[in-house]
């Protein structure tokens, strides 16, 4: 019987330890652990070690990551020189990382409370190169968390002290997805019929259009062209009000702020630039919220929906690269 496969990708010798008791925790579920020091990835003669690691990793089922204080040994692609800084390579484990979220194989990350208490200090302190940390071998273990913590999906983040405390994260994600996928299977039964319903009702208001608007061209003719103008445009109203609710920006500034509904339509509508925007964040939200904000607006995933949120209004969007020379990735 076909059992899930689990990859587990982490360097060796610092956490071997707990890569022997996640490959029990795994095993002890019914699914199949992949370590490459048990044996379970078959190496090529033909091609470079690490090359079949990356091969086991984008066929896994799930990908689980555990981030230490090493950076770990480069990739065949990018062999580390002598005194060569961690940074300017890539290593193994971030190579099998890329290489799962390339897949869109589900991942789950642990991370070492030390690094990630230490991460929190680089943070406050990257310019500063005299600074030493005790729990990581190289600052590009924290360059390899900024980029795992950047990506908007398929990247949970779990802490642990214990491996109780990985086993028992685990236990419960993958419990959760387990319930999602029998739930989804029964929801895409019912999306199936809900859309014969919706393709249904979508010809019986068109055929119920056209009647309605005969019926009034006949009853009055002189009224009848204004009274379609002001339903099509009631229509068209409640089309851009349905996308501007799913907007990401619209959401965030929901949550985040207490702006009433025509203050964030002036923020999206009323700006031609960059610097006219600021200015006009400076107009109408209160004053704790404006460094905020600005700060948020610098973010490239929330300047994208923000000009989406101006194009299902109408407006062109706002060239942020030429008048924003801090935009962030």
């Amino acid at each position: 019987m076909a059992r899930p496969r689990v990859f587990v990708s982490s360097t060796y010798y610092d956490l071997k330890y707990i890569r022997a008791s996640l490959e029990g925790f795994i095993e002890s579920l019914g699914f199949e652990a992949i370590l490459f020091e048990r044996g379970n990835i078959p190496f090529h003669s033909d091609t470079p070690l690490d090359k079949s690691c990356y091969h086991e990793a984008e066929n896994a089922d799930i990908f689980v990551l555990i981030v230490g204080g090493r950076y770990g040994s480069s990739t065949s692609d990018s062999r580390q020189e002598d005194n060569q800084p961690s940074e300017e390579y890539q290593s193994i484990t971030q190579k099998e990382f890329d290489t799962a979220q390339a897949k869109g194989i589900p991942t789950f990350i642990l991370v070492d409370n030390a690094v990630r208490s230490e991460h929190y200090t680089y943070l406050q302190n990257k310019n500063n190169e005299d600074i030493k940390y005790a729990h990581v071998d190289d600052v590009a273990v924290f360059h390899f968390l900024d980029k795992i913590l950047e990506k908007r999906q398929n990247n949970p983040v779990h802490n642990f002290e214990k491996v109780t405390e990985i086993e028992s994260w685990l236990r419960e994600q993958w419990a959760g997805r387990f319930q999602y996928l029998l739930r989804s299977k029964s929801q895409k039964q019912q999306l199936s019929d809900l859309q014969s319903q919706i393709l249904e009702l979508k010809s019986v208001n068109e055929t119920l259009k056209n009647y309605l608007e005969a019926v009034l061209k006949t009853v009055d003719p002189k009224k009848s062209d204004q009274i379609i103008k002001l339903e099509e445009e009631k229509i068209e109203n409640n089309r851009k009000k349905l996308l501007l609710n799913k907007n990401y920006f619209i959401t965030y500034m929901n949550i985040l702020s207490s702006l009433s509904e025509d203050k964030i339509k002036i923020l999206i509508e009323e700006p031609q630039n960059y610097n006219e925007l600021l200015k006009t964040i400076d107009r109408n939200i209160i004053d704790n919220f404006n460094p905020y904000f600005k700060e948020l607006i610098l973010e490239k995933h929330m300047q994208e929906s923000y000009n989406e949120a101006r194009s299902i209004l109408g407006k062109p969007p706002i060239d942020f690269g030429s008048d924003n020379k801090n935009l962030k990735s």
